[in-house]
């Protein structure tokens, strides 16, 4: 009997893989120690570890682009976005699923610097394709900054489309991959994305507290954080040598072992199956909620859906009905999940939605405790 139902796996996944949790910490004992500041038996013991957690990354991101490792996926997006050299970028494209993480730091820009910020033309989840070759048209795509699945209603975004047209234009492209990496293939979408940005603590089932982005080192940036880097100490601004540029200050030890032991098990189940896994829970997942649209209004689309469905409930409000399931040890998130801009365009926004999102490891028995508290209420 499992001690919680969780069906938040958007904001965090959970449980991890087994080997994390019994590898981790064995791991850290061992060479815990600040691998970038000295030559000791342990230091290279850790720098091989954060090497191979480099050559995982690379290998689920289909890219032979430089990988810098950070504390998070907002960490990435700020330094990114704040980061870029303005000179020659006037006009800034998103979609209107985006988080946060990207809406705030560019609303940030859009008051500092004379750039216009514009969001791509969307009916429901899907892209207006003509409309945005003709707003490509009026005003070119200088920076387009683009989520590839929608935390709040799960949709996966047609971003080969949107960066290739936007490439047409010369523009730079970033994704936010925080809710598909390790799920998706990436094989033709590396080679169109300047930045790509991923957090470890979700699809990579690895901790909180690291995440980072692959860069296209032919693009301008500069860090946000400045500091010691255990290289060319003697200069007063930042080496240029990568990754050490953006990795001031002593790197997270811990949370290097961990999404490299989490990565290390992603790959040898197999991205592939991981997706399969994904889609059957998200599959039965619907058909349970379905079971009883008379009560619930599903929001999300069945299909293109990377493991999230947003809710409404006729009688009760979301923050009820998360109420309701917590009271039953079952996880899920209301709100607006840090996405208004997605709430917004999906007239959402009053009340925000129930969300409930499927990881690897969601299986019949939490599909049943679901049931049973469904059932229970309606």
């Amino acid at each position: 009997m499992k001690d919680i139902t969780y069906f938040d796996n958007a904001s965090t996944s959970y449980p991890k893989f087994e080997r994390f949790y019994t590898e981790t910490m064995a791991l850290y004992e061992n060479c815990g120690v600040n691998f970038s500041r000295n030559d000791s038996d342990k230091s290279k013991d850790g720098k091989s570890i954060k090497e191979n957690l480099i050559k995982n990354i690379k290998y689920i991101f289909a890219t032979k682009n430089e990988v810098i490792l950070n504390s998070s996926a907002t960490f990435s997006l700020n330094e990114i976005i704040l980061g870029l050299d303005y000179t020659n970028i006037k006009t800034v494209y998103i979609s209107p699923f985006e988080h946060n993480s990207v809406y705030r730091v560019l609303k940030k820009v859009v008051k500092e610097k004379n750039i216009d910020l514009k969001i791509l033309k969307f009916s429901g989840f899907n892209l207006d394709f003509e409309n945005m070759k003709l707003q490509f048209m009026s005003k070119k795509p200088d920076l387009i900054v683009c989520t590839h699945a929608s935390n709040v209603f799960g949709n996966i975004l047609p971003i080969e489309n949107i960066f290739r047209e936007g490439k047409k234009y010369s523009a730079i492209t970033v994704l936010d991959s925080t809710q598909t990496a390790g799920v998706l293939d990436f094989l033709e979408i590396s080679k169109i994305s300047d930045f790509i940005v991923f957090a470890g603590h979700k699809n990579l089932y690895g901790p909180s507290g690291i995440g980072g982005y692959i860069y296209n080192k032919n693009i301008s940036l500069k860090p946000m954080l400045y500091g010691g880097t255990g290289i060319n100490s003697e200069d007063e601004d930042m080496p240029e040598e990568l990754p050490e540029r953006f990795e001031a200050g002593s790197p997270n030890v811990l949370g290097i072992i961990g999404l490299k032991i989490s990565t290390d098990e992603l790959l040898r189940i197999g991205i592939e199956d991981i997706k399969i896994r994904k889609q059957e829970n998200i599959t039965a997942l619907y058909d349970l909620l379905e079971e009883y649209s008379y009560d619930l209004k599903i929001l999300s689309d069945r299909e293109n859906n990377v493991g999230v469905i947003s809710i409404e409930a006729n009688d009760y409000t979301p923050q009820e009905l998360e109420s309701i399931f917590n009271d039953e040890g079952i996880v899920t998130r209301r709100g607006l999940h840090c996405a208004p801009l997605a709430h917004k365009h999906m007239e959402t926004e009053k009340s925000g939605t129930l969300r409930l999102s499927v990881g690897y490891f969601n299986d019949e028995e939490d599909l049943n405790k679901l049931r049973e508290v469904l059932e229970s209420i309606f």
